[in-house]
């Protein structure tokens, strides 16, 4: 009955085991996150998590893989296959705005699922641990820290287990046990625990090494299964910054501290070549006092640099001549450089009219009303 099921090929005992394993229910249902560096083989590993078929992987794949030098992932993607939910993401290092976008849009998807079981972390087995990839492990710590408390699993894709790809390794000495715990040491960096790896080929080139990997993706599923336990994030998620946009608040923060530098240094050569008379001091001290407020000013904005709040990207205002309370009607476009999250708005209380349309870089607004004289509409 179970061989009528099957495709009508040659199936080995392994073969016949697996086909029994796949039949039956998931002990329980799953999410399973995947992340990495662009490049890393998340899609790949993610349609071979859910059904690790030919028919499915390379025929019909649930998640969209690369098929050109450019990365195919641009979205946050959740699919669901026997119980087994998969959340495919776009991966780092692809530019300063499109990781913050990408990292943005995983943090509201995450936050919008009710438990994570597991998060695996994609490294490419021939990867080099280099600045990229520890800066890359770093970041995502931060961003997902209740997930790798106890939840993070690292698998090393593309790891090719047929007879040329053995050989080749053996001929070029590749020290493995050194490349894991390489990879599995940067990990670990501040946990208390070592995360479970596994070495797997989603795309295995012939029956023998199907067999193989097939096996290590139960080996993957029974782990999560049997030894993670889910995490709940009560929607706790925040976006932490990328390392480029650290990179602009610390230039601004150097900036900022060669300013207090600068002024510190006016006030000990005011203080040093204050005269006696008595209108002398009294300017001077004026001046003292400015300073000391522009000190105290760029220190609150030292503060606010090193926070995951939203910062002001433009401000616009729109003056109109007074023309004796008639009604006038204008229409303008705010453009900015950075994502719109959010806006506020002021008027005069007098708009009769007003029509706002918010899009992903610009807003565009037409008033209609009267403009009175001093005030801002």
């Amino acid at each position: 009955v179970v061989m009528a099921l099957l495709p009508a090929r040659k199936y080995t005992e392994g073969r016949v085991e697996y086909a029994l394993r796949s039949l039956s229910l998931s002990p329980r249902p799953m999410t399973v996150v995947l992340i990495g560096s662009t490049g890393n083989g998340k899609s790949t590993l993610g349609n071979f998590l859910l059904d690790p078929r030919e028919e499915h992987t390379l025929d019909d794949p649930t998640f969209p893989v690369g098929i050109t030098n450019k990365p195919e992932t641009k979205y946050v993607t959740v699919k669901s296959m026997g119980g087994l939910t998969i959340v495919d993401t776009p991966g780092l290092n692809e530019g300063q705005c499109e990781d913050l976008e990408h990292m943005i849009a995983l943090v509201k998807q995450l936050n919008e699922l009710q438990s994570i079981s597991a998060c695996i972390l994609c490294v490419k087995f021939d990867s080099k641990i280099d600045k990229q990839y520890k800066s890359t492990v770093e970041y995502y710590k931060r961003l997902l820290p209740q997930l790798f408390e106890n939840n993070v699993l690292v698998v090393f894709t593309n790891y090719c287990t047929d007879e040329r790809s053995r050989y080749y390794r053996m001929r070029q000495k590749i020290d493995e046990e050194a490349i894991v715990k390489n990879a599995l040491l940067e990990v670990s960096k501040g946990l208390v625990y070592q995360p479970g790896y596994f070495l797997i080929d989603a795309m295995p080139f012939d029956e023998q090494t199907r067999l193989e990997h097939e096996e290590t993706r139960w080996c993957i599923l029974d782990c999560i299964t049997d030894q993670l336990k889910s995490v709940d994030l009560h929607k706790s998620l925040k976006v932490a910054k990328t390392a480029a946009v650290k990179k602009i608040n610390e230039q601004e923060i150097e900036k900022a501290k060669g300013e207090i530098i600068g002024y510190k240094e006016a006030i000990r050569s005011a203080n040093s070549g204050m005269k006696n008379p008595f209108h002398q001091i009294q300017t001077d001290k004026l001046y003292l006092l400015s300073i000391d407020e522009r000190i105290s000013s760029l220190n609150a904005k030292l503060r606010c640099l090193d926070s995951d709040d939203l910062e002001t990207s433009l401000v616009w205002s729109l003056d109109e001549k007074w023309k004796w309370f008639k009604t006038q009607s204008k229409e303008f476009e705010v453009a900015s450089e950075w994502p719109i999250a959010d806006y506020s708005w002021w008027d005069n209380g007098k708009l009769t009219e007003k029509d706002l349309n918010k899009r992903e870089f610009s807003i565009s607004v037409k008033v209609k009303g009267k403009f009175m004289r001093g005030l801002h509409a």
